[in-house]
């Protein structure tokens, strides 16, 4: 197996961890000079702008399994993929689920709820889409989860930022498409021979602090019924497919409506951050970085229940732009039902809010017999938090 890690990704380590667990034979290749030997022997350092050498892929010969470990390596890996001939997704198939405005077609095409769309090249294409809809989203055509998302309304359309954003962009970087309200989901699957199977489904009881998309709390298992789920993995599998996805993870955003299921996107990878750590699977605890790896070597679906019957994650928000000083994590651990807390960011760092932020403060991870007391739990986190943050 090739794990190709981007620099200061989150999972590295889980990841390495359990391909280790599994004894499984493995390598790494990675942009980053930062990524430990203590993984492996066999690292390899190259920088994933550029083109794949002879030399790299020679070193690779023995790859059969090509596996990205976050979103910023997606499109390396799947180079990597179609060059060894191994198993996982084509670089065809992974541009267009991480392009919005092409697996928009897509997901058209495949469900009910069918939506406008149009590549944004300046604001005078904002007004004419807003004068046909009420409430819109704007997005960068390859962007990665909720950076540089905004909402779109009638009056915010004359925006600075939204301007700046529009001026510094080249041709048809930027998508608006429709906003559908609704509750909203995310499907942890993993592909094998096109074939979608389920990990868990989250619920995302917290409505996002508009004009921004910033997560914030995840819940599982979700609320949904079997044969929602059901569904909603059946509508997931023709859309993948229909991407050209065929082997590995993916992450879905959805949305329900009156029974009809609307497709934000899927990300032929899993779950961000370190979100991951909430979920043990069976009375071995195994990970979920476990069970991908265990599936996509083995091309078998292991079927396993949570092991604690309600678990949930908080990412901590970035309030304001600065230097982070500090959080309250001791508040945080002291919280009942409370698991862990990892802060993730260092004393002194300069960070970013939404829109602009990729990282959030950290995660705080919660686990018990009850959704309500877990989902409590973690409010009350997000409410203790105050975060300081110097201008």
């Amino acid at each position: 197996v090739l794990l190709v890690i981007p620099e200061n990704s989150y999972k590295s380590n889980d990841f390495v961890i359990a391909a280790k667990k599994l004894e499984l034979p493995f390598s790494i290749v990675t942009d980053s000079e930062q990524v430990s030997a203590d993984f492996t022997d066999n690292i390899f350092i190259v920088d994933f702008s550029k083109d794949i050498t002879k030399d790299l892929l020679n070193k690779l010969s023995d790859i059969t399994h090509v596996l990205p470990v976050d979103h910023s390596s997606l499109i390396f890996a799947s180079k990597l993929r179609d060059a060894l001939k191994s198993v996982g997704n084509s670089q065809i198939s992974v541009e267009a689920a991480m392009n919005k405005y092409t697996s928009r077609k897509v997901f058209n095409k495949i469900t009910g709820i069918k939506i406008n769309h149009e590549y944004v090249n300046s604001i005078d294409d904002i007004y004419k889409f807003m004068s046909n809809n009420s409430a819109a989203v704007l997005k960068p055509t390859k962007g990665t989860a909720s950076n540089r998302v905004i909402k779109i309304e009638k009056d915010n359309v004359q925006n600075d930022y939204i301007e700046n954003l529009i001026n510094n962009r080249s041709k048809d970087e930027l998508v608006i498409e429709e906003f559908i309200q609704g509750s909203e989901y995310a499907f942890e699957g993993m592909l094998i021979n096109s074939e979608l199977y389920n990990f868990v489904v989250f619920d995302k009881p917290l409505i996002y602090k508009e004009p921004f998309f910033e997560e914030s709390i995840y819940l599982a298992p979700s609320k949904l019924t079997t044969d929602e789920i059901s569904t909603v993995q059946k509508i997931l599998e023709k859309a993948s497919k229909e991407l050209g996805l065929e082997h590995g993870p993916i992450h879905a955003e959805f949305k329900i409506i009156e029974n009809e299921i609307f497709i934000i996107e899927i990300n032929p990878r899993m779950i961000g951050g370190l979100c991951s750590r909430c979920l043990n699977f069976g009375l071995f605890k195994q990970s979920q970085e476990e069970l991908i790896l265990s599936s996509f070597v083995s091309n078998q679906f292991k079927n396993i229940e949570l092991l604690n019957k309600y678990v949930g994650v908080l990412m901590l928000p970035v309030p304001k732009s600065g230097i982070f000083k500090s959080i309250n994590k001791d508040e945080i651990t002291a919280i009942e039902n409370v698991s862990s807390v990892e802060i993730t960011v260092s004393k002194n760092s300069i960070i970013n809010m939404p829109p602009d932020g990729e990282k959030y403060l950290g995660f705080v991870f919660s686990r018990g017999e009850d959704d309500l007391k877990v989902l409590s739990a973690l409010e009350k986190s997000l409410a203790v938090a105050s975060p300081v943050i110097l201008d």
